[in-house]
């Protein structure tokens, strides 16, 4: 070992500023007695794992440090980054050297080859404590839709990576790439490191301008604040010159041209003039404001100029990126174009404002592809009979209460329990892929096939209990198994749903006899085996390394082992399960308030909601109940007969009874005659008082037909 004396001026320098920045930060508890020397170079050699992850992940050195993994049974990872958000893993490997001449050879490579192998194949025991931690986090990306790994050599030398290490990371990349992309590499050398170390204060703060369209408004209490529109090929021109600097604040950085910021750019090309009426605008923080007004006498009709000093975009990176990629294809279109601004000077603001307003721009509520499935007349047919036909709820839109599992389905498990009863397994593989898919209507789509021609709510119905069923078996056995197996099964469910309506059939599913449904339960015991064949498929066609949840993704791929799994099982003859030839008849369930009394499933004193069951119920009640919210609720008290004091008069009600008394004051005439009382009042987060008791019946293996009435 040298002398920290004897380094190079520019490895000193990289030494300070590792020193400065992550002393305290890195956990050297795993090496007890090492001598001084000798702890300093671990000490480095961390500090440079935890500096790349800071140079290619964007990352605070906290969690850069927190990141490292360097130690015994590290299979040459030194550090491990994970990003659940957006998909990524980083794994570092780092190589010190004071004279900054470190190299990555070829064995240096396959060791982060052979630790990366072992993390796809879920062998998180075979690492340190340090990298366990991070199985949840790492399983959580590899299940993900698009899972993307990223190798980071780094060493303290100007020739980073070896001609052998070269060619063995060429290689792996090619091969792992060979069904998309997955895995890529990036070598870090000395001048990455010293440059890193030469950046100690924050660039310089940027300056934008901007002139405000005719009709901008200002307020100066209790921040300067200017509001109006300006043309789109201003902002264009702030990201061609300040790039990603303009975002630094933002929660994210632009997003490149994803599928929304393709369609903003397809706007501003072919319809600039509408463009506004589509976007949302850009916010805009500054240090300071600098006005220059074109009249002073009447200055809000006419433009207005801007000065921005330490500006910053903490709402619309997407818009701004989006008006530059149209502006460097057609510069006139996007002239022609307006997009709304809103800037705040934070002069004399509190210093937490910034942070406050970037976080409340950027958690407003965004419009999703299902929600666009509501204005479908089709679907309101299929509530319709759901209603009619089932005597069950259908809901349609976000932010509409779930109905209980026994009351009916939302319209998302409707349209992947209908994807999964497809013939054609690449409907289960495409919505696996991207649940956006069973919205869209385009080619790339799958609405029109699940709901072009509307299904029955006897054929929906029956397929979300099935899909539900085969899942619920499914949960019961991930309980049980690890690694690989377990990601299997949690990966391949709709897969496996899909192989359970091959084997159940569907060509009677709307038949209103009992044969379907007899079938329902033999066909979800399957389960077990259905995975299992399936496993073994996989296996045996893909071998062990094969990225799970990328190949439960990929049609082909799930055409060929469905078609193994149903060979396998001696699909060909009738697969059908056999129902029982004399099923018992049910008799009626216990009242719901009895059970919950005997069992104290409810806490005295807990408050629960009246929550109407239909939509007349709804609308005859939502006015009287908006003038005063206390009117639905009510607090349980473990009374057999009275269970509920009303928070209007504090008197005490059965279910039943108050749900009559609200009815009547709420002055509702055409009211019926009779009501399952305990079935409207709602227990939050856990349910009614119908399906608390339901389960508790479950529970104890109650016989009888669960009807909840008092």
């Amino acid at each position: 070992m040298e002398d920290r004396t004897s380094m190079p001026l520019q490895v000193r320098q990289v030494h300070q500023a590792l020193t400065r920045q992550f002393a305290g930060l890195l956990d050297l508890t795993d090496l007890p007695g090492l001598a001084e020397v000798e702890r300093e170079q671990a000490f480095l050699s961390r500090a440079l794992a935890a500096k790349a992850v800071m140079l290619v992940a964007d990352c605070t050195a906290a969690e850069a440090a927190e990141a490292v993994t360097d130690g015994a049974d590290d299979h040459g990872i030194d550090a491990v980054l994970v990003s659940p958000v957006t998909g990524e893993i980083w794994l570092v490997q780092a190589k010190w050297s004071n004279k900054g001449a470190a190299r990555l050879d070829g064995t240096a490579a396959s060791q982060l080859l052979h630790g990366l192998e072992r993390l796809l194949d879920h062998q998180y025991d075979r690492f340190n404590g340090k990298f366990q931690r991070l199985g949840d986090q790492i399983n959580s990306v590899l299940n993900g839709y698009t899972p993307r790994i990223h190798l980071v050599l780094a060493a303290l030398g100007e020739n980073g990576l070896t001609r052998e290490g070269q060619g063995l990371l060429d290689e792996a990349v090619a091969e792992y790439n060979r069904h998309g992309e997955l895995l890529d590499f990036r070598v870090l050398s000395f001048a990455d490191f010293h440059a890193a170390a030469r950046r100690e204060t924050r660039p310089a703060p940027v300056l934008l301008k901007a002139r405000l369209n005719p009709g901008w408004h200002t307020n100066t209490i209790p921040y300067q604040t200017f509001v109006g529109t300006l043309p789109a090929d201003q902002p264009a021109a702030w990201y061609a010159e300040h790039g990603e600097k303009l975002f630094d604040q933002n929660v994210r950085y632009s997003l490149g041209l994803t599928s929304v910021n393709t369609g903003m750019v397809d706007t501003l090309l072919d319809s600039p003039h509408e463009f506004w009426y589509f976007n949302n605008g850009i916010t805009v923080l500054c240090d300071s404001i600098r006005p220059r007004y074109s009249s002073l006498r009447h200055p809000t009709g006419h433009s207005v100029d801007l000065e921005m000093i330490n500006a910053r975009v903490v709402n619309g990176a997407q818009t701004v990126a989006s008006l530059h990629y149209a502006y460097m294809r057609d510069s006139e279109a996007v002239q022609d174009a307006a997009v709304s601004i809103r800037v705040i000077c934070l002069e004399g603001a509190p210093t937490d404002l910034a942070q406050r307003i970037t976080r409340a721009t950027n958690k407003q509520n965004s419009v999703e592809e299902r929600d666009f499935a509501a204005l479908d007349p089709q679907q309101e047919l299929i509530r319709e009979d759901f209603s009619l036909s089932l005597g069950k709820s259908y809901v349609l839109k976000r932010g509409e209460q779930e109905p209980a599992p026994a009351a009916g389905c939302s319209v998302v498990e409707a349209a992947l329990a209908l994807a999964c009863s497809h013939p054609d397994a690449s409907m289960a593989a495409r919505a696996r892929q991207d649940l956006d898919a069973l919205w869209r209507r385009g080619p790339d789509g799958l609405y029109l096939q699940l709901f072009g021609s509307r299904p029955s709510a006897l054929q929906v119905w029956r397929s979300v209990r099935l899909m539900r069923a085969v899942r619920d078996e499914l949960a019961s056995l991930t309980e049980s198994l690890e690694g690989r197996d377990r990601v299997i099964a949690e990966q391949a469910d709709l897969l496996i749903v899909h192989i359970a309506f091959q084997l159940i059939g569907i060509d009677d599913i709307e038949d209103p006899g009992d044969d379907w449904e007899d079938r329902l339960e033999p066909t979800a015991k399957r389960t077990a085996t259905i995975l299992a064949r399936l496993r073994d498929q996989l296996n045996a066609r893909y071998g062990q390394y094969r990225i799970v949840n990328r190949t439960f993704r990929n049609e082909e791929s799930c055409r060929h082992l469905v078609s193994g799994v149903l060979l396998s099982m001696g699909q060909g003859t009738d697969q059908r399960p056999s129902a029982p030839q004399h099923p018992a008849r049910k008799q009626r369930r216990p009242n719901s308030v009895p059970v919950l009394v005997e069992h104290g499933r409810i806490e005295d004193g807990a408050q629960l909601i009246y929550r109407p069951t239909n939509d007349i119920e709804r609308d005859a009640l939502h006015d009287w109940m908006s003038e005063a919210p206390e009117r639905c609720l009510a607090s349980w008290v473990n009374d057999v007969r009275k269970p509920l004091i009303w928070a209007v008069d504090d008197r005490r009600y059965s279910p039943t009874a108050l749900v009559m008394q609200i009815w009547e004051e709420a002055g509702w005439t055409e009211r019926p005659l009779s009501v399952q009382g305990p079935a409207r009042w709602y227990l939050p987060g856990e349910g009614t008082l119908v399906d608390l008791a339901e389960e508790i019946l479950t529970d104890t293996d109650a016989t009888g037909d669960g009807s909840g009435a008092e």
